[in-house]
């Protein structure tokens, strides 16, 4: 099975583009460090090259020419030749019959002090010779050096490419810590959408089922009694988990506009009472100081109030309450009911999206699922808190608390 670039995880797309250009960078970096020792050794034997030929040169203007000629190195050949072209005197093992440069090099290297790279077999010596040549008082002076330095480039060239296979790999390993560690918080973030997304396909399938269902019956056999009362009661849970939907997308989306203003607690309260009128239980609201002030988006604490309120009048036996004082700097919102509590130990995930628990609470006949999530969300734009309290089996008290 081949693999494809867009297949792979985005953590080994990332290491795998770090460690490429890593690789790219330490080869055009490697490349010319090499190409520059290479240059500089190159350079070093010509300039021995080019001092022994002028020594050379020196020493038959002003001694004469000592046969044969001392040199300073044994892989160094000096071959001394007068103007019509006969070999007159050399280093030990200098052939009088080849001259290391051909014609055509030898006039370049007297015209222009042109350095060549000879085969070594020319003077019966193994690797290449590195020849110059010069005009001494009517002789002609060829000098060739051993290019036996230069034989380290290579050696330096794999031992760099060692060095940078080895911090290649500690950087792909290092890189592949750092973006993991990195997009943690991503992966737990799609992982929560895909979750998310499969219990919103869930819950939205339920209604969408049973409202095919009654229809299909209705085209079978005629219109039942109730039918649409049931179709209507599907549609309006359709409608709020479709909103809730698109608001908390707005939310994961950062596209909600905030705007804190001077908000009146109790007014909100009262606005939040009148809408349950006819509710199944009682609302009613516990105010110490009907002049409450706080800075926060009205529409958000209505909504935080109004979802905390829905909530706890589908499982209050008799009643809700709701409250609001200042504490320590602070508002604190209360919502109470006298319904079946949630036990301690699930108190904190209840406020996670189309959370489901196995108690009579759970049973929710007309919740989406997400309104408490959205409560949750609303409260930490405003960066308050919420917590949940009673005493089971009996009665719950949300208190959202926000500073004023």
């Amino acid at each position: 099975m081949t693999l494809r670039w867009s297949t792979l995880p985005l953590r080994m797309r990332l290491v795998a583009l770090g460690v490429v250009g890593l690789l790219a960078g330490f080869a055009i970096g490697g490349c010319g460090l090499v190409w520059a020792l290479h240059l500089t050794l190159r350079h070093s034997v010509d300039t021995a090259a080019t001092a022994t030929a002028q020594e050379i040169g020196e020493s038959i203007a002003a001694d004469g020419l000592p046969d044969p000629v001392p040199v300073d190195q044994d892989a160094t050949v000096v071959q001394v030749f007068d103007a019509d072209g006969r070999f007159e005197s050399g280093s030990i093992g200098a052939d009088p019959l080849v001259p290391l440069l051909r014609p055509d090099q030898l006039d370049s290297a007297l015209a222009h002090g042109t350095h060549f790279t000879v085969d070594g077999s020319r003077a019966s010596l193994a690797g290449k010779l590195r020849v110059t040549a010069i005009e001494a008082d009517g002789h002609t002076v060829i000098v060739g050096v051993s290019q036996s330095e230069l034989s380290a480039v290579p050696k330096f060239a794999f031992g760099l490419a060692i060095t940078m296979g080895i911090l290649a790999v500690g950087v792909g390993v290092a890189l592949w810590w750092m973006v993991g560690w990195t997009l943690r918080p991503v992966e737990a973030a799609r992982a929560k959408q895909r979750d998310f997304v499969a219990d919103a396909a869930h819950e939205l399938r339920s209604p969408l089922a049973n409202m095919r269902t009654e229809l299909e019956v209705a085209a079978r056999i005629g219109p039942q009694e109730g039918l649409i009362d049931d179709l209507l009661t599907d549609v309006e849970r359709l409608g709020r988990m479709t909103e809730d939907l698109l608001f908390l997308a707005r939310m994961d989306g950062a596209r909600r506009v905030w705007r804190p203003e001077s908000v009146n607690a109790a007014e909100v309260i009262r606005e939040i009472i009148a809408d349950h009128r006819t509710a199944r239980v009682r609302v009613v609201a516990d105010l110490t100081d009907p002049t409450l002030e706080l800075s926060a988006d009205r529409d958000a604490l209505h909504r935080i109030l109004t979802n905390l309120t829905d909530n706890a009048v589908r499982h209050a036996e008799t009643g809700v309450i709701i409250g609001a004082r200042r504490n320590a700097g602070a508002i604190e919102f209360t919502v109470t009911d006298d319904g079946p509590g949630i036990p301690a130990r699930d108190r904190a995930r209840v406020f996670d999206r189309f959370t489901r628990l196995d108690d009579a609470r759970a049973r929710d006949s007309g919740g989406t699922g997400l309104g408490l999530a959205i409560v949750s969300e609303l409260v930490a734009m405003h960066r308050g808190t919420i917590t949940l309290s009673g005493n089971e089996p009996h009665g719950l008290k949300a208190t959202v608390r926000l500073t004023s």
